[in-house]
């Protein structure tokens, strides 16, 4: 890879705050790539001025990206059933006996549960705008939020909720969701800005939550990564479930470029935590083993 590539995959990273630990895999993406698809991709995030169009059959996305209105619809009703079953989860665990234990766990949730149900309102607005309508989500991501619900340890709900499905799905996905379609529909994207935010006032919380538990020995390093892989399995194949919009739309390698993201960052966020893993050997272990 050439110092022009690096140059500009440097100051996009410096430009938008991007970890550094993402380095290894945008660089993966850009050895496959040229310098005009790394604009391309560049151009997710820097919109700058630029509005895009929104028709009944179409968008296009401030850099020229295209997609068709339906596959706009169906990636929204992911986005709906995902962000309203993190409510209804929340909700629930705010108020069963075995989150009463943890009091400011409950409270936590119960903040979860109203968040989510403003910001699902927020989505369902923005397709009824589109003409579009709510239906069944994909089998891949309902397996995903069906085990989540499974989970009766409260620490482990928290692991579950506020780690491995924010950072693989809000952090990467949502994120840029939410930079490219702001410009196209900032009536409805305003409202979402806190979901599909990189940081929240409550992160830093909860991360020291579970990391102090895993100090005093109240969950192990074991249990930990035991719980992220069974999700992040499902995760992976979720999201790669997908990958034929993107082929569609001709954004195939910056979906896989997201899809690896999203199973490297909760990883990433847990090493920092505390949790002593090998990153790559997890990588390779969710991908392989699905």
């Amino acid at each position: 890879m050439g110092i022009l590539y690096e140059g500009l995959i440097d100051a996009a990273m410096r430009r938008y705050n991007v970890p550094q630990w993402l380095r290894p895999y945008i660089y993966k993406y850009a050895k496959k790539s040229n310098v005009d698809t790394i604009k391309q991709a560049i151009g997710f995030i820097n919109v700058r001025r630029r509005k895009g169009e929104l028709t009944k059959k179409h968008v296009i996305l401030p850099n020229g990206t295209k997609f068709e209105i339906d596959a706009v619809v169906h990636i929204l009703n992911q986005f709906y059933y995902g962000i309203s079953k993190t409510g209804e989860i929340a909700k629930a665990w705010s108020t069963d006996a075995s989150t009463a234990l943890v009091p400011e766990l409950a409270s936590h949730f119960r903040e979860i549960a109203a968040a989510r149900q403003k910001h699902a309102k927020a989505l369902r607005n923005m397709m009824d705008g589109l003409g579009g309508k709510i239906y069944e989500p994909t089998t891949e991501i309902k397996e995903v939020f069906d085990k989540v619900k499974l989970i009766d340890e409260p620490i482990k709900r928290a692991l579950a909720l506020d780690i491995i499905i924010r950072d693989a799905y809000s952090r990467p996905f949502g994120f840029i969701f939410y930079k490219v379609f702001y410009p196209v529909s900032p009536e409805f994207m305003r409202s979402l800005g806190k979901v599909f935010s990189i940081k929240s006032s409550s992160d830093a919380w909860i991360e020291e939550f579970i990391s102090d538990r895993l100090r005093n020995g109240q969950i192990t390093a074991e249990d930990i990564m035991e719980l992220s892989r069974e999700l992040l399995k499902l995760i992976y194949v979720s999201i790669d479930s997908e990958i034929h919009l993107a082929k569609k739309a001709g954004i195939e390698p910056e979906a896989n470029l997201l899809r690896d993201i999203s199973i490297a960052y909760p990883l990433h966020t847990l090493q920092g935590m505390g949790v002593g893993i090998d990153i790559n050997y997890e990588m390779k272990k969710i991908v392989n083993d699905r």
